[in-house]
């Protein structure tokens, strides 16, 4: 029940993130043109492209984390003892699920802090685009509970040919 919880919320997330990325391709297509057809494009084209990248890098994180397709060493983790690397997949674990948590609190609590700025293009609240960290984390903290203490999947590189 878990796994497929954590497999739907992954695929929902991965969808979220990706639709966010075409939304950014196609206004940075139109800024593009904007510009050298009309000669210039409205400035908060790339606050806004920008606020969609970082949404897209937000949602995605936890559903790359689940992959094992995220950049990390694991060497004394596949080399150890049975008994050590159950004990370093805990550690990971734990710590994730605590950096995460943390994360997820400090950036809530820091949206409250920067509603009386404004952004320089959308002009709106800056709580507005900074709300999506407190998500993003979130949605991390929420995959890695749903994991549990498990083995990440290895991601291999293949051989350049």
């Amino acid at each position: 029940m878990l796994a497929l919880a954590q497999k739907w919320l992954a695929r929902l997330t991965m969808g979220v993130s990706a639709l966010l990325i075409a939304w950014v391709a196609l206004f940075i297509l139109y800024g593009v043109g904007a510009r050298y057809i009309l000669g210039s494009s409205p400035i908060w084209f790339d606050e806004l492209a920008r606020y969609s990248i970082i949404a897209a890098a937000m949602i995605g994180v936890g559903a790359v984390w689940v992959e094992g397709a995220h950049m990390r060493v694991s060497v004394v983790e596949d080399r150890a003892p049975a008994a050590l690397r159950r004990a370093i997949i805990l550690y990971q674990w734990l710590l994730t699920l605590g950096l995460t948590g943390a994360m997820a609190w400090f950036s809530y609590e820091y949206v409250g802090k920067v509603g009386f700025f404004k952004t320089q293009g959308l002009q709106i609240s800056r709580s507005v685009p900074v709300a999506i960290l407190p998500v993003g984390f979130g949605l991390l903290f929420l995959m890695v509970l749903l994991h549990g203490p498990r083995a990440l999947r290895a991601q291999t590189v293949e051989d350049d040919e």
